[in-house]
C-alpha cells in the first residue's frame, strides 16, 4: 500500500499547449545564450586581429580547429545528455550547471593584453575560446533539446522554437546597439571588449534562472522500450533520415551564412568607411529578426509543410543580400537601400530559424519509429554541429581570404580586398542562402506524416 502510493504518479500531458508565460520563458534561455552566441559571431574575429593583434591568418586556423574540436564534443555531449536521468528532467540539468562557467569564460575570451608577446596572446585568445565552446555546448545543444521533452504537441513546439528565437534576435538587437558603444565609452581598445564582455554576461545571468525556474520536461519515455546502442552505433540513426539530413543542410548553409556575416564588420568599416552603420544596420537586422521569428507563431498554424516556410525564409534572405553586394555604399541612396535590405535579410533569418528550431524536435519521433532509439539530444548535437562546421569553414575562411588578398589591419585597403569584404558578406551569403532554400522547399516530415507517426507510437505503447 505504501509501495503503491510511493511510486504512484500523477497524469501528464505530454500534449500540452503551453501559455504564454511558460514560452516566454523558454525564450529568455536564448536570450541569455546569445549574450555569448552573438558577441563572438560579431565580434571575436575582428577582437582577435585588430584589438588582440594576431596574425587573421593565425586566427582563421586556429577557430577552424576549434571548431573540429567543437564537432568531437558536440555528438558526447548529446550523447550523454539522452542517457541523463534526473529529477530535474533529461536535458534541464545541464542547463542549470553549465551556465554560469559559460559566461566566465565568455570574459576571459575577450580579455587580452597588448604587452604580452604574440605567443602569449595567441595561446590565451584561443584557448580561453577552446574552453567557452565546450561549455557553450553543454549548455545550448541541451538547451535546443527540450522543447522534445516539454510538450509532444508539434504546433507548440515550432511556437517555443518561435519565442525562442524572438528572444535571440532581441539579444541581438541588444548586442548591436550597445557593443560598439560600451567599447568606446570605455575606452576602446582591449579593455573596452573586456568591458563589454562582463556587461552582457552579467546581463545574460538572471534570464538563464528565469528558463530553468519556468521549464518542466513533462514527455516521459519509457527506457526498457528504447533500443540500446553505444556512441559509436548511434551514428547509424542517420542513413536514411532525410528529415534529419535536410534540417541539417539548411544549418550548414546557414554557419556558412553566419560566417559570411563576419565579414559584414569589416565591409561596413572599409567600404562603407563607418564602422557604426555595422551597429546600425545589425541593430535593424536584429528588430526584424525578431518580428520574423514570432510571426513564425502564426505561420506555422496555416502550414500544412513547416519546411515550406522555411524555404520561404531563406529566399528572403538570398534575394535581398544579392541586392547589397551591387548597392553603391558610400552614397546615401545607397546606405538607406542596404538599410532596407538589411531588414529583409533580418526578418528572413528570424522566421528562418524561429521556424527550423520548431522542426528539430519533430525528428525525434520520427527517428524514435524509424529506428527504435530515442536520441533527441544526439539529433540536436548533429544538426548543431553541421552549423559549427559551416561556420568552422566560414569564419576561418574569411580571416584566411583576407590575410591571401592583402588584408592589412587599421589601414587603407586595395580595390581587390575590399571587393573580397563585398562578396563575402553578401554574394556568398545569397549562394548559400538559395541553396537552403532549395533544401527547405523539398521537406517531406509535414504535419500529418508526424501526427500518424505519433500515433503509430502510441499504438505500439512507444509513446503517451
Amino acid at each position: 500500500m505504501t509501495e503503491n502510493v510511493k511510486t504512484a504518479r500523477p497524469p501528464v500531458d505530454e500534449y500540452t499547449k503551453l501559455n504564454v508565460p511558460r514560452k516566454i520563458g523558454y525564450a529568455c534561455g536564448d536570450f541569455a545564450c546569445n549574450m555569448s552566441w552573438s558577441l563572438v559571431s560579431s565580434y571575436l574575429v575582428f577582437f582577435l586581429t585588430d584589438i588582440a593583434l594576431i596574425p587573421a591568418a593565425t586566427v582563421g586556423l586556429l577557430i577552424f580547429i576549434s571548431k573540429f574540436w567543437d564537432a568531437v564534443n558536440d555528438p558526447i555531449i548529446g550523447s550523454l545528455a539522452d542517457r541523463t536521468n534526473s529529477r530535474w528532467g533529461r536535458y534541464r540539468p545541464w542547463v542549470i550547471f553549465s551556465f554560469a562557467p559559460m559566461l566566465l569564460f565568455n570574459v576571459l575570451t575577450f580579455t587580452t593584453n597588448t604587452a604580452w608577446s604574440q605567443t602569449a596572446r595567441t595561446i590565451w585568445g584561443l584557448g580561453m575560446y577552446f574552453i567557452l565552446v565546450l561549455v557553450y555546448t553543454m549548455v545550448n545543444v541541451t538547451y535546443s533539446a527540450m522543447p522534445a521533452m516539454m510538450t509532444r504537441d508539434t504546433e507548440t513546439r515550432s511556437s517555443l522554437s518561435s519565442y525562442r528565437m524572438t528572444g535571440a534576435f532581441l539579444a541581438m538587437t541588444v548586442l548591436s546597439f550597445l557593443t560598439l558603444r560600451i567599447v568606446n565609452a570605455f575606452g576602446g581598445g582591449a579593455h573596452g571588449y573586456q568591458s563589454a564582455a562582463i556587461f552582457f554576461s552579467c546581463l545574460a545571468a538572471p534570464f538563464f534562472i528565469i528558463t530553468i525556474v519556468s521549464t518542466k520536461e513533462v514527455v516521459t519515455v519509457d527506457d526498457s522500450k528504447v533500443k540500446k546502442v553505444n556512441f559509436i552505433k548511434q551514428f547509424a540513426v542517420l542513413k536514411g533520415n532525410w528529415p534529419v539530413i535536410q534540417i541539417a543542410i539548411a544549418y550548414l548553409a546557414w554557419g556558412v551564412i553566419q560566417g559570411g556575416m563576419t565579414l559584414r564588420l569589416y565591409f561596413c568599416t572599409y567600404n562603407a568607411g563607418d564602422s557604426i552603420l555595422y551597429a546600425n544596420t545589425q541593430t535593424a537586422w536584429s528588430v526584424a529578426g525578431m518580428i520574423g521569428a514570432f510571426s513564425v507563431t502564426f505561420f506555422v498554424k496555416k502550414a500544412k509543410n513547416k519546411g515550406t516556410i522555411g524555404g520561404i525564409a531563406f529566399t528572403l534572405v538570398a534575394v535581398a543580400s544579392a541586392v547589397c553586394f551591387f548597392l553603391p555604399i558610400k552614397t546615401a541612396g545607397g546606405v538607406g537601400a542596404y538599410y532596407v535590405m538589411n531588414i529583409i535579410v533580418g526578418y528572413g533569418s528570424g522566421m528562418m530559424l524561429g521556424n527550423v528550431f520548431g522542426m528539430m524536435p519533430d525528428t525525434a519521433e520520427y527517428t524514435y519509429e524509424k529506428t527504435g532509439v530515442y536520441a533527441a539530444g544526439f539529433l540536436s548535437t548533429f544538426i548543431n554541429f553541421m552549423l559549427k562546421v559551416g561556420q568552422a569553414f566560414a569564419i576561418s575562411g574569411a580571416s584566411v581570404l583576407l590575410d591571401k588578398v592583402g588584408y592589412v589591419a587599421n589601414a587603407t585597403q586595395t580595390p581587390k580586398v575590399l571587393f573580397t569584404m563585398n562578396f563575402g558578406a553578401h554574394m556568398f551569403v545569397a549562394i548559400l542562402a538559395a541553396i537552403a532554400a532549395i533544401a527547405m522547399f523539398s521537406y517531406k516530415l509535414d504535419k500529418k506524416t508526424y501526427n500518424e507517426i505519433v500515433a503509430r507510437l502510441r499504438d505500439k505503447g512507444m509513446a503517451n
